[in-house]
């Protein structure tokens, strides 16, 4: 048996993100196709894209203004601009409604006119905001913030009402929008293999010299300048070493080193013992200390730029391959490039602290980093991705600055920045580049030639900005490093803070922690701390555990092959092979996935696929297709091993049963569907007033819904009903079955309910007689005392008493007063009412309770056996 429907082998993209990647895990919006951004993670949204930029695809609910920018469909003909361009939303929309569309006499329509004014357009007419306000999407303007906006200012951009400001720091002049310094004077250095060359970029030639060439053993891998010594720092991972050189002065001639081997006097290795692999390199400028990775060791470390024997390690553990590093002295904070498996850039203070994750995303080789003090965003190259790209200091506002099909940019490797041009080197071809910082124009090849270009630095007096020295007031006995806070005294690696002295640690051993210093040897770059009983303990990082954080959380923690990575809450998380999956990859993907025999397959995104039986469907088989006929307007009719039955709909269709078409929302409009209904089975109408919208029905006069109350859902913008009592579908058009049902049921409740009520009646007073005859025979004779009793008088008392049987403390049957006669008057002669009660009733109803044997036992005849006299 064949069915038009075919076995899911991809999960379906939303409607809002319809382009699926080809690594089958994410999928984007249709802007985001062919944007020069890898974003898909494999590059699969950049293939097969036009030479010239496309304009932006809208989704199906939006409308494409001219200038490309995408609204919302229902801001479509609303007598407001909110294109923002010439009105190009409000043109031929056949508008009708002469109260909203007279603002060009009716001024006050669009406002108090502060932020809004009346636009005519032939006939047409709306509102439109003025310069420096935007819509809000409610008809009304609102000011809009231009400093928010990537590359506005060049340093400080203050926002104003309507308007915004630029300002330039001190030293730097505004020319032509711009922020150029009062010293002209700017020297580039290239770093080339084993020699340092420089360049000044304002001559018109672009010549560059030879400033230090070093012997066989120097290989120069990044550097950085210290302005105020006039001296350039460089690192050497071949060697292992952090080296200095004092750079000739601005005075010599530059032909005057050219070509020349320089005296090894002007060069000073720092002394740095036990580095491994020092990749990147930053100087501190304001407190006089040095900053590198150790790629080697996965470490980032500072030490004195006067001398680097007593360095501390800041930051372990959670590093693949640390590389490019920059610090900002002036705010306390350093920034870091790692290019591992995991890239990602990453902050933290200049002391170790406060660490955290900028960029996770969208980045692969991050191989060059750069801030830009004065406009305060950070850059970083990506060598791989072929782009510079940009992020504010705290995180936010992530944009490409550069790329390379705008800018012809290919494969930046190292760059710096200086007022608003971005100089860099590139990976493959070596060249010596400059381009804008927010990415106005082509790049600049300054110059070719290199053999192996590997960094540069800019050096101008004003890059590194001139601030007090926090450090000196607070004399620190061995470092003194920066934070967001203020300065903070640091002991260096082998010694411990005690009572505000460094104090030397002594050979670690294995004994248990016991009372005094800290005398324990955390390793892994843990660090040593005493708690409030003065009690040593290690303070290990992430990923890492026990006493004396010698215990790696990732050893042996993934298995079948998974990829461990530390996590800040000391649990690691794995990244599993291709065909595992669980918290450690210790669960097979396919297993147990595909039911009825269905054969499981991985994707390359490690998602499991089925590939059904004849006769099952669904993503995992878990459908058979045997219920043909339930389903309307060929829907395909799925049927669970329960026996429930699912339909599944073409796109125009919806419903339990695929009995609504979707496209009666148009009413006399017409259907515009979504790339003919084939994806998502989105649609919008054209009605017959021109507008484009989800639905050409309104609730204001409630003619959607036949009897029911109507409502617009606010998700989807289209009308639903609330259908009254005893009526159902989806506009409440037919009479529901279910009331029908219970009606009649009603009407059959009201007779059967009495009559079973009747019958409960009848049988409770049948039994009520039935109980009381039975006690009526089985109950026995009354005994009672006679009236005389020889020639004393006696009070006749309860006649359920029986005297013969009286205690001598009762009070029954005690003598009357002497003077007690009987009272002629009287029928009877018995002190409780009850009893002549019972004796009279004889007399006036046959039915009383007084039967012939108890009277004759309430009076017995004279001619009986006499009583005994009780008190004899």
């Amino acid at each position: 048996m064949c069915f038009p429907f075919c076995p899911l082998v991809q999960f379906q993209c939303p409607p809002r993100r319809q382009f699926r990647c080809h690594n089958d895990r994410v999928c984007l919006p249709l802007s985001k196709r062919c944007d020069t951004v890898n974003n898909c993670g494999d590059n699969s949204d950049e293939v097969n894209c036009p030479s010239t930029p496309s304009r932006p695809v809208c989704q199906k609910d939006e409308f494409q203004c001219s200038s490309g920018l995408c609204i919302s469909s229902v801001l479509r003909c609303n007598y407001f601009n909110d294109c923002e361009d010439y009105g190009s939303d409000e043109i031929n929309c056949n508008k009708k409604d002469t109260v909203l569309n007279d603002c060009h006499s009716n001024r006050t329509v669009c406002g108090d006119g502060d932020e809004a004014h009346c636009v005519v357009n032939g006939t047409d007419s709306f509102c439109s905001c003025k310069p420096g306000f935007q819509s809000n999407g409610r008809n009304r303007c609102e000011d809009k913030n231009e400093c928010k906006r990537f590359g506005v200012c060049s340093h400080i951009c203050n926002n104003t009402k309507g308007s915004h400001k630029c300002i330039c720091h001190k030293h730097f002049a505004r020319i032509n929008d711009t922020c150029k310094a009062d010293a002209p004077r700017q020297v580039l250095y290239i770093a080339d293999d084993s020699e340092i060359r420089s360049l000044d970029p304002s001559m018109p030639n672009w010549r560059y010299e030879q400033v230090f060439q070093g012997d066989a053993n120097v290989r120069i891998d990044a550097m950085d300048l210290h302005v105020k010594s006039n001296r350039i720092y460089w690192t050497n991972w071949h060697t292992g070493r952090i080296s200095s050189y004092d750079l000739p002065s601005s005075s010599s001639s530059p032909n005057s080193n050219r070509n020349r081997r320089q005296s090894e006097s002007r060069v000073t290795n720092v002394e740095i013992p036990d580095l491994k692999m020092p990749r990147g390199i930053a100087v501190d400028w304001v407190a006089g200390n040095l900053y590198w990775t150790d790629s080697g060791r996965d470490v980032i470390e500072v030490a004195q730029i006067s001398g680097g024997r007593h360095r501390k390690t800041l930051i372990s553990g959670m590093i693949d391959e640390p590389y490019a590093i920059v610090v900002d002295p002036q705010r306390g904070k350093m920034y870091w490039a790692d290019w591992g498996n995991h890239p990602k850039i990453e902050t933290a203070a200049m002391d170790g602290t406060m660490r955290e994750t900028l960029v996770e995303e969208n980045i692969q080789w991050p191989t060059g980093l750069a801030v830009d003090y004065f406009n305060e965003r950070l850059f970083w190259a990506d060598a791989k991705l072929s782009l510079i790209c940009s992020v504010r200091l705290n995180g936010s506002d992530v944009v490409v600055a550069v790329n390379g099909n705008k800018n012809m940019l290919h494969h930046p490797f190292s760059i710096d920045i200086f007022e608003d041009y971005i100089y860099g080197v590139t990976y493959i071809n070596n060249y010596v580049f400059r381009v804008n910082k927010f990415g106005k124009g082509p790049i600049e090849n300054l110059t070719t030639g290199m053999n192996h270009a590997t960094d540069i630095a800019l050096y101008h007096r004003y890059k590194q900005p001139e601030v007090p020295n926090p450090c000196d007031r607070k004399k620190c006995e061995w470092l003194c490093l920066l934070s967001p806070s203020g300065p903070v005294c640091i002991c260096p690696n082998g010694r411990t803070l005690d009572n505000g002295t460094c104090v030397e640690l002594p050979t670690p051993t294995l004994s248990p922690i016991c009372n005094g210093p800290c005398l324990v040897q955390c390793l892994n770059g843990g660090s040593c701390t005493l708690n409030a009983h003065k009690q040593p303990k290690c303070r290990c990082q992430p990923n890492y555990g026990g006493e004396r954080c010698e215990i790696d959380q990732c050893r042996d923690f993934c298995k079948n092959g998974g990829t461990c990575t530390p996590s800040p809450t000391g649990s690691p998380t794995c990244r599993c092979l291709k065909g595992f999956t669980g918290p450690n990859c210790n669960l097979h993907t396919c297993r147990d996935y595909c039911n009825n025999g269905g054969n499981c397959t991985v994707s390359a995104g490690n998602q499991p696929t089925c590939s059904c039986p004849t006769d099952f469907l669904g993503d995992q088989c878990q459908y058979t297709g045997s219920c043909e006929g339930h389903c309307l307007n060929k829907g395909t009719c799925l049927q669970s091993e329960s026996g429930s039955k699912l339909c599944r709909c073409l796109p125009q269709y919806s419903g339990s049963t695929c009995e609504m078409d979707r496209c009666h929302y148009c009413r006399d409009g017409d259907c515009i569907p979504s790339n003919g209904f084939t994806s998502t089975g989105d649609f919008t109408c054209r009605c017959t007033d021109g507008r484009v919208q989800p639905s050409c029905y309104t609730c204001d006069t409630n003619e959607y819904c036949a009897n029911g109350q109507c409502s617009i859902n606010t998700i989807t913008h289209l009308p639903e009903c609330r259908c009254s009592a005893g009526w159902a579908g989806h506009r409440c058009e037919s009479i529901s079955s279910s009331d029908s049902s219970s009606g009649s049921g009603g009407r059959t409740a009201s007779i059967v309910i009495p009559v079973l009520l009747l019958l409960l009646l009848v049988l409770l007073a049948a039994g009520a007689l039935f109980w009381y005859r039975r006690r009526m025979r089985g109950a026995k004779g009354f005994q009672h005392q006679r009236m005389t009793n020889g020639a004393m008088n006696v009070e006749i008392g309860n006649p359920a008493y029986k005297i013969y049987e009286g205690e001598p403390e009762d009070d029954a049957g005690e003598l009357l007063d002497a003077d007690f006669t009987l009272d002629p008057d009287k029928p009877t002669n018995f002190t409780n009412p009850v009893y002549a009660t019972l004796y009279m009733g004889a007399h006036n109803s046959r039915n009383s309770l007084a039967s012939t044997d108890e009277k004759k036992e309430l009076l017995s005849r004279g001619d009986e056996e006499p009583l005994v006299d009780p008190l004899t």
